[in-house]
């Protein structure tokens, strides 16, 4: 493993993992601001883009804040709803800002972030609610935007990935917005947790084992929960009439097989699918460009499939 990598992984060791903290901590860390030295140290250089807004929209459960990146001023651009990671538990706005803008930058497109609401203060399937309640308003409301709704896709990485995942089988069997295609980076698709990269890598760098099931347990209402669909892509008994799908996953990362389990499944089920293992990288990666080498190539590899769709 890349000494670099390594170097990231010790120095995110010194932070206490989210499954030590208490739920008014975890809060607190999902209200931080991200700026400053360290965040330029870890997350990498903010980008400078046409236009960033912030919004709300409303979804059956209230409002919902959402951030709208300009990588450019014309109009019809594609349109990328993106949820971003962290277990359903953490993650806001503020920590994928630095990636949003580069993923903007690279496809050309305008990208939607959702600050969807978070476990176990809402459990399944309440943030995947969200999610797809904020898709149905970015569809809609297209046009205003400044955006293509015939070049919808739903994109996140790990949990985001999940939801994103998730939102297109929803869309699918609710006949909901068309969703053109689908992004998934790294994503969970499997809740019973059994794939063998599970096995391999207990104690990987930034997600361990411990994290994974804390993460899982927390978003769940109940155990029967993973055996749901929506709460696991990879158990759907059907993946037929999806959209196409460019699967992302990283060498020594927990979920790594079930990406590629996913990558499989839909390619069985007849839909176009890009899989793309990354050789030595960790889950995550893609928010660390300083430490993580293919970081930069992955986002170029995003764009390209966004530009050709």
């Amino acid at each position: 493993m890349d000494w670099n990598i390594q170097l990231l992984d010790w120095l995110m060791q010194r932070r206490k993992p989210t499954h030590q903290l208490s739920l008014p901590a975890i809060q607190q860390r999902n209200a931080a601001k991200l700026n400053g030295l360290l965040a330029w140290y870890f997350l990498g250089e903010k980008l400078s883009l046409s236009r960033v807004v912030d919004r709300t929209c409303t979804g059956r459960h209230g409002s919902i804040p959402v951030r709208l990146y300009y990588p450019s001023p014309e109009p019809n651009l594609p349109l990328i709803v993106f949820f971003h990671g962290g277990g359903w538990v953490t993650g806001s706005l503020e920590t994928h800002d630095r990636v949003c803008r580069r993923i903007a930058q690279a496809t050309m497109a305008l990208v939607v972030s959702v600050d969807y609401r978070l476990a176990p203060w809402h459990k399944f399937p309440l943030p995947l609610e969200d999610c797809y309640d904020a898709v149905q308003w970015a569809a809609t409301n297209a046009a205003e935007l400044g955006a293509d709704a015939d070049r919808l896709i739903v994109m996140g990485d790990s949990a985001g990935g999940n939801l994103a995942a998730a939102v297109a089988l929803m869309a699918r069997d609710q006949s909901g917005p068309k969703i053109h295609r689908q992004v998934l980076i790294y994503p969970a698709v499997d809740g019973t947790l059994s794939s063998p990269s599970h096995q391999r890598y207990t104690d990987a760098p930034l997600l361990s084992r411990t994290g994974i099931h804390y993460f899982r347990d927390q978003y769940q209402r109940s155990p029967q929960d993973i055996h749901n669909a929506y709460f696991s892509p990879l158990l759907a008994d059907d993946l037929s009439h999806l959209p196409p799908a460019f699967i992302l996953t990283a060498e020594y990362d927990p979920l790594r097989d079930e990406g590629e389990q996913f990558a499989q499944r839909l390619t069985a089920a007849g839909v176009p699918v890009r899989y793309q293992d990354y050789p030595g990288m960790v889950h995550a990666f893609l928010n660390f460009p300083r430490h993580c080498s293919a970081a930069t190539a992955a986002i170029a590899a995003i764009g390209e499939y966004v530009k050709a769709a």
